[in-house]
């Protein structure tokens, strides 16, 4: 437990440490966690030191941690236990859905509605479950996990933006999945650039275009990495994609550049479905929706720096557009435009400006 993220003064996560057994398995850490997981439904997550490993929680170390945050419409978790412990949802159960990656050891996952026998997680596999009740976790000792709750409206409403229409049957996850596949392995790079933002004082550097985009952006890789019953629907709806739906997104994606951009906003703008948004850009861009916002941004943040008043900072005409990475920011810049951000500030007789 000694990997646990930083509790930031002013944001990031906000951590328990739990030496006394009543504690874990009372609650009564709760609201050193708010204000995140707020909302009541939480309070159906219980656990349990495991049998096997009672008597032996007594040591001076920390029996468990447990840490929250949240980006956008996401409610972020962190799990780690020194001793076996067990987690059930009791009570009516969670209206979501819950994203769980194993950092260190494992756990045994049981209890759901169509999960016949406990399937082991590590680190080699995902694991995604709706909240119903009895479901259970079962971790082993000396065990860290990082968990993302979302709420099934939130969900369902980007899987019926992919599939350009409402769909006829709640999302039903395969609950275990590899990490191999190139759509798995997009999601889980996007888990750990989230786990490096939550754990800095100021997630995100406090932009709310920032949150909300990286938000929007991982729930439509998961539902196309992890696979449920909508998967093949999925692999087969991208309508035949039209020069006219590139340009009208393109459009409304230079419109909005410092506001959050949700890619089912952008297809509804240019009249089409998400996955024939993505179609469109492939084959006529080369390109992916999101790259292009990207590189729509950092054009902006361009002229912005050629235009600058005195006293603009390249930091915050970054952060303007959402660029919240100081070091990031400046090698896709770099990447770009061929020159370093601070080259541009205030130069607009560069390229004939």
């Amino acid at each position: 437990m000694d990997e646990a993220p930083d509790q930031g003064a002013g944001g990031g996560f906000k951590l328990a440490r739990i030496a006394d057994l009543r504690d874990l398995e009372g609650g009564t850490y709760w609201p050193q966690l708010q204000p995140h997981f707020a909302n009541p439904h939480y309070r159906t997550l219980r656990y349990r030191l495991d049998g096997s490993a009672r008597g032996t929680e007594g040591a001076a170390r920390a029996l468990a941690v447990r840490g929250a945050s949240g980006i956008g419409e996401l409610d972020v978790a962190y799990i780690a236990d020194r001793l076996a412990a067990r987690l059930t949802i009791e009570q009516g159960g969670i209206a979501g859905y819950c994203l769980t990656a194993v950092t260190r050891g494992a756990l045994a996952f049981s209890g759901a509605p169509g999960v016949r026998a406990a399937q082991g997680v590590d680190s080699r596999v995902g694991l995604v479950y709706r909240g119903a009740p009895g479901t259970t976790l079962a971790a082993a000792g000396d065990h860290e996990r990082i968990a993302l709750w979302v709420g099934a409206e939130s969900l369902g409403r980007r899987l019926a933006a992919l599939l350009d229409g409402p769909i006829d049957q709640e999302i039903a996850f395969d609950p275990v999945f590899s990490w191999d596949s190139p759509q798995a392995q997009g999601l889980l790079r996007l888990l750990r650039l989230m786990r490096e933002e939550v754990a800095a004082p100021l997630p995100f550097a406090g932009s709310d275009l920032a949150r909300r985009s990286f938000s929007d952006l991982l729930l439509y890789s998961l539902l196309n990495a992890a696979p449920h019953n909508h998967s093949l629907h999925l692999l087969r709806n991208a309508a035949t994609a039209t020069p006219g739906i590139v340009r009208r997104a393109e459009e409304y994606i230079r419109a909005h550049l410092e506001s959050p951009l949700a890619l089912h906003d952008i297809a509804s703008a240019a009249g089409c479905s998400v996955r024939s948004l993505q179609a469109g850009f492939r084959r006529f861009r080369d390109t992916t929706p999101m790259a292009a916002i990207r590189q729509a941004r950092l054009a902006a943040v361009r002229d912005a720096l050629r235009a600058a008043a005195p006293g603009d900072t390249v930091t915050d005409l970054a952060l303007r557009f959402g660029f919240t990475h100081p070091g990031r920011f400046a090698q896709a810049y770099r990447a770009a435009f061929g020159e370093s951000p601070r080259a541009s500030l205030g130069r607009t007789d560069r390229d004939g400006g």
